[in-house]
């Protein structure tokens, strides 16, 4: 008795909050997954459930569908090189050397990185289209070739990969670039001293130093690809072909009785996923190659001398196919009133967007973007900060795999968490189906590991003897989080707000497969209307989904300044 008495003394109520949100987080994670397992091994017979391997079968020996999972393997690995290739070039020269204006290709490339990928994917149907792209009319126009023939079809499996290739190597510019700003520039003035060329350099001092960061960001590229569902269901679908993602959405639309044939059909995604992940962590974790110094940091970019313009045009290349061109073809053909009539005066009008902003359904789906992604950020930067809180400050049992557990998200693609999803909440006790309640938790899981990320390297920089000062004047553990922690750290729960409200408001992957009449998003309504051709109405409405971002990214940053940046 003695004993327990002294272990209540000890305990603190503000611990069962803890307790309670690493409780929440279990569940949010580990709940999708267990019934994505469930309905994978079960059917449905009548009143009743049979358990059977028949899903597996059926998912894996007929040609339907295996003919997607090698689609969905081969687009993969060619879209990965690629980007890598595009990415680290461009990485290269931005951080490398003198070209001129490096910042507005960094800019450039970073804002193709918030571009909904399926918005670009719409782009450049008005762009290469065979009949009415841009594109080929021009090249009609100059050769005088017949109205039949053209120079570009993006209604092709290689359409698909250069597509999804503009869209990936972003995320290899922003991992190699991140390296190469690590790397000061003495060890490349060391080999320059001992007589290597630029060249020689670059291959033997460069590279390796980079090449776990290469290794990552190739891996990303591949992750990204095989879970994309936005340009597959645009480009890959009229080419008469179906990628993994796009084949379990068209088994979800089957109905609830198909939801075992997509979970088990999702395995092998969800598998190479975590495959994936796990390599992309050992790869930036390596310890082979280190640089060592103080104030030594300082990096000098090569003389390019002669070849400074040509490697601009160079690094333009990707940056006019990812941004220029699709975005002048988005607000061209927003104010079009027929696609075929070219850009004349008399063809343009704002009967467009009025339509947009006379729909109903298209208001709605407006304010449930906005509202989601205004519930998903906050709650995930919430829960996030306090995960992060309690894994590095060691309040619970477990703490360390809080962390590990944070960022399981990163390995569940999209399109597969939105069959756990509906496996879990459309039936006894947590009917979440049909509400918004159930894109919320899906937003908040998958976007959680950014905001976890964010908030923990915002987290390390504050030292644990700011708040025993608190602890030692009286105050829990809770109040001197609420007050004394987090306006501390108050920037990076900004980043972590914005990381997880950009990607929100245009999340398809994941919707697509539970939205219903009243819940639906503008990602989806914009899939909807590509399924009804209205393409004008797509442009107008990508046009203002593009606005609000940006709006967003602006207002921030204006409010927090260089600290964003910093953040």
């Amino acid at each position: 008795m003695p004993r327990v008495v002294a272990v209540l003394r000890r305990f603190e109520a503000t611990t069962a909050v803890w307790v309670f949100v690493a409780f929440v987080l279990f569940v949010l994670i580990l709940n999708p997954l267990y019934h994505l397992v469930l309905e994978s091994f079960q059917l449905t017979r009548g009143q009743g459930v049979e358990w059977t391997l028949r899903n597996y079968i059926k998912a894996f020996t007929e040609p339907l569908y295996r003919g997607p999972v090698l689609w969905t393997f081969i687009v993969s690995a060619a879209v990965g090189p690629l980007s890598l290739m595009v990415g680290a070039a461009v990485a290269w020269c931005v951080g490398r050397t003198d070209m001129p204006l490096p910042g507005f290709i960094r800019t450039s490339v970073l804002l193709s990185f918030v571009t909904p990928p399926f918005l670009g994917a719409i782009a450049w149907i008005f762009l290469a289209g065979p009949r009415e792209g841009w594109l080929n009319i021009i090249y009609r126009g100059i050769t005088g070739a017949a109205g039949h023939e053209y120079l570009f079809n993006i209604f092709t499996m290689p359409g698909v990969v250069f597509t999804m290739a503009l869209f990936t190597f972003p995320q290899v510019f922003i991992v190699v670039l991140a390296a190469l700003n690590n790397i000061p520039s003495d060890v490349e003035d060391a080999a320059s001293i001992a007589g290597g060329n630029s060249l020689s350099t670059m291959v033997n001092i460069t590279l390796p130093l980079v090449l776990p960061a290469l290794m990552a960001g190739l891996l990303l590229a591949v992750l990204e690809a095989m879970t994309l569902l936005g340009i597959p269901a645009v480009l890959a679908i009229p080419a008469r072909q179906h990628l993994m993602t796009t084949q379990i959405r068209a088994i979800m639309d089957e109905g609830i009785d198909a939801v075992g044939l997509a979970a088990a059909y999702s395995f092998p995604i969800l598998v190479a996923a975590a495959l994936l992940v796990w390599m992309q962590r050992a790869a930036l974790g390596r310890r082979g190659y280190a640089t060592v110094g103080g104030k030594g940091g300082h990096r000098r970019p090569q003389k390019l001398g002669v070849w400074r313009y040509p490697v601009f045009a160079m690094c333009m290349v990707p940056v006019t196919c990812a941004i220029v061109l699709p975005y002048f073809a988005l607000i061209a053909t927003s104010f079009m009133k027929n696609l075929g009539h070219g850009l004349t005066w008399s063809n343009m009008t704002l009967e467009n967007y009025r339509s947009i902003f006379q729909s109903r359904a298209i208001a709605s789906s407006m304010v449930n973007t906005l509202l989601l992604a205004t519930m998903a950020a906050t709650g995930a930067t919430l829960l996030a900060s306090v995960i992060a809180y309690i894994s590095q400050r060691q309040l619970v049992h477990g703490h360390r795999h809080l962390g590990l557990l944070a960022t399981l998200p990163l390995g569940i693609p999209g399109i597969v968490l939105g069959v756990g999803l509906f496996a879990a909440y459309t039936k006894a006790p947590f009917v979440l189906y049909g509400t918004l309640w159930i894109l919320f938790l899906a937003y908040v899981t998958k976007f959680l590991p950014l905001a976890y990320q964010a908030s923990n390297a915002a987290l390390m920089s504050i030292h644990p003897e700011l708040e025993e000062s608190g602890r030692i004047l009286g105050a829990n553990r809770l109040t001197v989080f609420k007050d004394v922690t987090v306006p501390l750290f108050k920037v990076g729960l900004l980043a972590s707000w914005l990381l997880v409200f950009m990607p929100s408001l245009r999340e398809l992957s994941t919707s697509a497969l539970i939205w219903t009449i009243d819940t639906k998003v503008i990602s989806v309504v914009i899939l909807n209307l590509y399924d009804e051709a209205r393409l004008a109405d797509i442009a107008a409405l990508g046009v203002i989904l593009m606005i609000v971002t940006l709006a967003v990214v602006v207002c921030v940053f204006r409010m927090m300044g260089r600290d964003f940046m910093r953040a």
